[in-house]
């Protein structure tokens, strides 16, 4: 139990970096026995570095909130193998990796990998909604919170929120610049079927203001930060082959 609490608190962490940065990458290629290779990027940029880097010194933790050789051991035992991570400054956090098939998938605390991203039956899916993330937030224990709760985020906390009222917050927190930073922010998700196979059909709900591309081989779209961090209304898209 207390190597998969290092888990997901360490998961917890890579959440915050990605989700509460100024921009991210997420590519999900599905592979031909149902895993799941993941390459996760994530910039904070200079005035989100600066705040956490402030913040975790003041809470006794010191500058390095996270990094490499702690998030890679942090993912032993979890769904997820062959983990490699990187961070190569203190604004960017790059970590690879590749979820084992569903059947081989474990439950913490009613969390499921497979709720988010699901790859059975020549299909591969990812889910974002409001329901899912607070769900995974209230698993946390108060101490693995800390970080998240930082940032007030609505998508977390369940409090309904435009995206101009939350980046108000935000400027009066932390500033006018980070506030900046994160409104030009965007989170960019691309789904690809397995080598040597082509799309047969493929769907996107994920509302106006995001943008959806699609080749033979892949499906991209981006999401706002702003609007995923008030997140009202559940993102989907899949692609099968």
């Amino acid at each position: 139990m207390k190597t998969l609490k290092r888990i997901y608190t360490l998961f917890y962490l890579l959440v915050l970096f990605g989700f509460a940065s100024c921009s991210a990458n997420l590519s999900l290629k599905a592979q031909n026995d149902g895993s799941v290779k993941t390459d996760f990027t994530a910039d904070m940029g200079a005035y989100l570095s600066q705040a956490l880097e402030g913040i975790s010194a003041n809470m006794g933790g010191g500058k390095d909130i996270i990094n490499a050789a702690s998030l890679k051991k942090a993912f032993t035992g979890s769904d997820f193998t062959g983990v490699s991570a990187n961070v190569p400054n203190k604004q960017t956090v790059i970590v690879s990796g590749t979820i084992v098939p569903l059947k081989q998938q474990k439950t913490f605390k009613g969390v499921k990998t497979s709720s988010f991203v699901k790859c059975e039956n020549n299909k591969l899916t990812l889910t974002l909604s409001p329901a899912l993330l607070q769900g995974f937030y209230n698993s946390m224990g108060q101490d693995d919170r800390t970080y998240l709760d930082l940032f007030m985020a609505p998508i977390f906390t369940g409090e309904k929120m435009t995206q101009a009222e939350y980046k108000e917050l935000v400027a009066s927190v932390y500033g006018q610049e980070l506030a900046d930073d994160m409104q030009k922010g965007k989170i960019v998700i691309t789904l690809t079927v397995p080598d040597g196979k082509s799309i047969k059909n493929s769907g996107a709900k994920i509302g106006r203001s995001s943008k959806a591309s699609k080749n033979s081989k892949r499906l991209s779209f981006s999401i706002p930060m702003l609007e995923f961090l008030t997140l009202q209304t559940e993102k989907t898209a899949f692609i099968s082959w």
